[in-house]
C-alpha cells in the first residue's frame, strides 16, 4: 500500500512507520517522505517510547520490524486507510464538482422528466457519481428522512414535508382519463398514444371528460395505497361520484393494456403513451385535475454535490414539466411543516411503473 503523507497530520508517525517498514532503510525512508533522515529517527523513537516497546530492529545494513512494530503496522495500515477513504468523502462534499448524490424519484418521472434534468447536470458537473432509486412517494421520502436518499422527486395531491425534511414544489403535473381508442368520450377525429394526435380538450376536438361521465364505465385503478389511487379516490369523492374498481393494478402499464383492451377507463399523468389508448383532459369538479411534483431533502445542511443537482432540478424541472408556475400558496421552500406525507399519498413501494 501507499500511503499519501499528506493524508492527516495526526496519522504522520504512523505513515513514517509503515514507510521505513516498506523501504526496510530510514535513509529511503526519509527520502520518500520528503524530511531529514535525522528528524525521521527522532519521530521513530518517541513512537517506540509512546507504544513502550522497541519497534524496529537491525537487520544487517537495514532495519526491520520486531514483533510490537509488526502489530503496529498492521494496524497503521488498516487506519490510515480508513482515514484516506473518510477524506476522499469529505472533500467529495465539499466540492460540487465531485461526490455522490443518492436520487430517487417515482417511475412516472423517469421516463422523460428526470433523464433531461440529469442530461443538463452532468454537463455542469461531469464528475458527480448519480445513484438513482424509484419507487412511491411515501417510500421514497422516508428514505429521505433515514438518510438513505439525498434527494426525492415526488408527485403527490398537496405538498407536505415530514419533520426534519425540507421540500420545494416545481410545478404540476396535469391528469387526463385514459380511454380505449374509439371511445365515445373521445370525440371526433381522436388519436391516440400511437396516433399521435388529440389529446382531448388541447386542440377543441372533444370537451373535458367529467367523472360523472364516467359512471357507468368501468374503473381501472391502482392498488389502494399508491399515490395515483389516492388522488384519483379523493377527486371522484369531492365531484359525488365514488367508484369501486373494477380492476385494481400495481403496474401503470398494465392499467394502460386493461384500457386498449376496452375494459375501462383509468386516470394517468399527462403524455404517458400507450398503445391503443386515448388521452381525454379530465373535469375534476372543485379541484384542479393535477398532482403536485415537489422536491424533498434533508434540511440538515445537504453535502455540496447535493445541492448543486437540488438546483439545477428547480432550474430545469419546470419548464420539463410545461406546468403552470406553482400556486401562490404551494411557492418556496418548506422546512419540516408537516408529519410526512399525507397518509396514503404515494404510499407505492418497489419497483415497477408506479406514480
Amino acid at each position: 500500500m501507499h500511503v499519501q503523507h499528506d493524508s492527516a497530520g495526526f496519522l504522520r508517525p504512523l505513515e513514517e512507520l509503515l514507510a521505513v517498514a516498506r523501504t526496510g532503510h530510514v535513509t529511503d525512508a526519509a527520502a520518500e517522505l520528503g524530511v531529514p533522515q535525522p528528524t525521521l529517527s527522532r519521530s521513530l523513537a518517541r513512537l517506540s517510547a509512546e507504544v513502550g516497546a522497541p519497534l524496529l530492529l537491525r537487520r544487517g545494513r537495514g532495519i526491520a520490524l520486531s514483533r510490537h512494530g509488526r502489530l503496529l503496522a498492521d494496524a497503521a495500515e488498516r487506519a490510515v486507510a480508513e482515514v484516506e477513504e473518510a477524506l476522499r468523502a469529505i472533500r467529495a462534499e465539499v466540492d460540487p464538482g465531485a461526490g455522490r448524490v443518492r436520487l430517487g424519484f417515482q417511475h412516472a418521472l423517469g421516463a422523460d422528466l428526470v433523464p433531461r434534468a440529469l442530461r443538463v447536470f452532468h454537463d455542469r458537473h461531469p464528475r458527480v457519481t448519480l445513484q438513482l432509486a424509484e419507487g412511491g412517494a411515501e417510500h421514497l421520502v422516508a428514505d429521505v428522512a433515514g438518510g438513505r436518499l439525498d434527494l426525492a422527486l415526488v408527485a403527490v395531491l398537496e405538498p407536505s414535508t415530514g419533520t426534519g425534511l425540507a421540500s420545494l414544489v416545481l410545478g404540476t403535473q396535469p391528469l387526463r382519463v385514459l380511454l380505449p381508442r374509439g371511445h365515445h368520450l373521445a370525440g371526433p377525429g381522436e388519436r391516440g398514444a400511437s396516433g399521435r394526435g388529440s389529446r382531448g380538450a388541447e386542440d377543441g376536438r372533444a370537451g373535458p371528460v367529467a367523472l360523472a361521465d364516467l359512471a357507468e364505465e368501468p374503473f381501472v385503478a391502482m392498488a389502494t395505497g399508491y399515490g395515483l389511487r389516492t388522488i384519483t379516490d379523493a377527486m371522484m369523492r369531492e365531484a359525488g361520484a365514488p367508484r369501486r374498481p373494477a380492476y385494481e393494478c400495481e403496474d401503470l402499464a398494465t392499467a394502460g393494456g386493461l384500457v386498449a383492451a376496452g375494459l375501462g377507463f383509468t386516470v394517468v399523468p399527462a403524455g404517458v403513451d400507450y398503445p391503443g389508448t386515448v388521452e381525454v383532459a379530465l373535469d375534476a369538479g372543485a379541484r384542479r385535475a393535477e398532482r403536485v411534483v415537489q422536491l424533498v431533502w434533508s434540511s440538515a445542511g445537504p453535502p455540496a454535490p447535493v445541492t448543486a443537482l437540488r438546483d439545477v432540478l428547480e432550474e430545469t424541472l419546470p419548464g420539463l414539466l410545461g406546468a403552470s408556475p406553482p400556486r401562490d400558496d404551494r411557492a418556496g421552500r418548506t422546512a419540516g411543516r408537516d408529519a410526512g406525507p399525507r397518509a396514503g399519498h404515494g404510499a407505492e413501494h418497489g419497483a415497477g411503473h408506479r406514480t
